[in-house]
């Protein structure tokens, strides 16, 4: 439960982030050209969300990639809680394929910046810190799971070896 509960947090922080970048963008669209806009995480011209959103190149089929995001993590979020109901059993297979390839993605959009933009946003890198977490943390509990039930086989088996009658 409270794996699932981390993802769930982690996936809501993820999405205002994602949403606090899509308004950031579509405000920058919108401004007439002479003016400016600034953001909390402009660090300088390195570091700056504003140089990565302004850019056409944060752009994936005509969408802003926080946009994208945007959609993704409600998903990730509904897949969580609905196996924190009961509803969906072992998530973490899917947990771990969507985020494999959303972090393909991500890194992605993080080669554009480098390649095209020669800035990065802050608060994209810190999205991309949370997608590798749970995907290490899915992973992990994957393995878990799995060498959890391999040691029940192996204790059930010596328990039905030492319960067995033996023939004389």
């Amino acid at each position: 439960m409270k794996k699932l509960f981390a993802i769930c947090i982690l996936s809501i922080i993820a999405f205002w982030n994602a949403t606090y970048l899509t308004m950031q963008n579509y405000r920058i669209e919108n401004l007439p050209a002479n003016w400016k806009v600034t953001s909390f995480c402009d660090l300088n011209n390195t570091f700056s969300c504003t140089n990565v959103l302004s850019s056409p190149y944060s752009k994936v089929f005509g969408l802003p990639f926080p946009a994208i995001a945007m959609a993704v993590y409600p998903i990730i979020f509904l897949i969580a809680f609905l196996w924190m109901q009961w509803i969906i059993r072992k998530p973490f297979h899917i947990l771990a394929a969507m985020w494999t390839g959303w972090l393909a993605f991500n890194w992605f959009f993080i080669f554009r910046e480098y390649l095209y933009i020669w800035s990065y946003c802050p608060l994209c890198l810190i999205c991309t810190g949370i997608i590798t977490s749970i995907l290490i943390m899915s992973v992990y509990w994957i393995f878990s799971d799995f060498w959890a039930e391999k040691k029940k086989k192996t204790f059930l088996e010596r328990a039905k070896d030492k319960l067995s009658f033996k023939k004389s």
